[in-house]
C-alpha cells in the first residue's frame, strides 16, 4: 500500500488516541477531592468563654485558686446525687474540704470519715464521691447466734456375751458305706463354742484328702449339737451338706476316718463298723 493510502489511517488513530487521553484527565479531575481549609473558631477551653482576670483551669484533677486581685466568685450550691432510696452522695468539688461539708450538711465530721473509711482528712479529690450520714450512722445489726446443742450421748446398746467354753469336733457316724449316691461322713461339734473349719481336712487310710472352706460349725444348744455332712459325691454345697465331688465311693467297713485341723493336728478319730 502506498504512504498516500496510509496516511488517512494513521490521522485517525492520532485524534482517537488524543480524544482517550483527554477523556481519562476528565475523569480523573472530577473523581479528585476537594481540599478545604479547617476554619479557625475562637479558643474554648473545659467548655467556658475565656474572659480576662479569670481562667480556670483543671490540670491533673486539681483546681486552680484564682489569681490575685481577682475579684471572688460565687461558690456554686454543693453537687450530690439525686435523692433516691440510698444515702445522700456528695461529689467533691474544687475548694470542699470535710470541714465546710459537715457544716453544709450538718452531719458530724466524724460520722462521714467513718461512713466513706477515710484516713487522711486533708487529701480530697475533685469528683470523689462521699457518702453523707444524714440521721447518724447505720448500727450493724448484730446476726443472732444459736447456743451449740451438745450430742446426746449415744443410748447403749447391751453386747452379747462372749461364747465361753470350747469346741469339741467329733466324727459321730459314716453313712452309706460302698453307695456313692448315700456315703457321707457326719462331723459334729458338741462344745459350746463355734467351729471355723477353714483349711481343716478329713483323710483316709488310702490318702484321699477332703479340706474345708470358709464353714463355721456351731457350738451345741439346749436342742442339739449342730453337724455337717460330708457327701463323697458331686453336688452343690449347702449349710449342712458338702460335696467332695468324687466319681466312686471311698469309705470302706473296718476303715478310720481322721480330721485334721489347719495345722495337720489330728483333732478326731472314727473307725467305720
Amino acid at each position: 500500500m502506498s504512504l498516500r493510502r496510509m496516511l488517512p489511517f494513521l490521522l485517525l488513530n492520532v485524534v482517537v488516541s488524543a480524544a482517550v487521553i483527554l477523556g481519562i484527565l476528565f475523569l480523573w479531575e472530577r473523581r479528585a477531592p476537594e481540599v478545604t481549609q479547617p476554619s479557625i473558631t475562637p479558643l474554648a477551653l473545659l467548655g467556658e468563654t475565656i474572659t480576662p482576670g479569670s481562667v480556670a483551669l483543671e490540670i491533673a484533677g486539681e483546681a486552680a485558686t484564682p489569681a490575685a486581685g481577682d475579684a471572688p466568685t460565687e461558690q456554686a450550691a454543693p453537687t450530690e446525687e439525686p435523692a433516691g432510696e440510698g444515702p445522700t452522695v456528695h461529689i467533691v468539688e474544687a475548694g470542699d474540704t470535710l470541714g465546710r461539708i459537715s457544716q453544709l450538711y450538718e452531719v458530724p465530721l466524724e460520722d462521714i470519715v467513718a461512713a466513706n473509711g477515710i484516713v487522711n482528712i486533708n487529701a480530697l479529690s475533685i469528683g470523689q464521691e462521699l457518702i453523707i450520714p444524714i440521721g447518724g450512722l447505720a448500727t450493724p445489726t448484730a446476726e443472732p447466734t444459736t447456743a451449740p446443742t451438745e450430742a446426746a450421748p449415744p443410748t447403749p446398746r447391751p453386747t452379747e456375751p462372749l461364747p465361753s467354753g470350747s469346741a469339741v469336733p467329733e466324727i459321730t457316724e459314716v453313712i452309706g458305706v460302698g453307695d456313692l449316691a448315700a456315703e457321707a461322713v457326719r462331723l459334729t461339734n458338741s462344745g459350746t463354742r463355734p467351729l471355723a473349719l477353714r483349711d481343716w481336712h478329713i483323710a483316709d487310710e488310702d490318702g484321699n484328702v477332703f479340706t474345708f472352706t470358709d464353714i463355721t460349725l456351731f457350738g451345741s444348744t439346749a436342742a442339739g449339737s449342730p453337724s455337717i455332712l460330708i457327701h463323697s459325691e458331686a453336688g452343690q454345697n449347702g449349710p449342712s451338706d458338702l460335696y467332695w465331688g468324687l466319681e466312686t465311693a471311698v469309705w470302706e467297713s473296718g476303715e478310720t476316718v481322721t480330721l485334721f485341723d489347719a495345722e495337720d493336728t489330728v483333732q478326731a478319730t472314727y473307725e467305720i463298723p
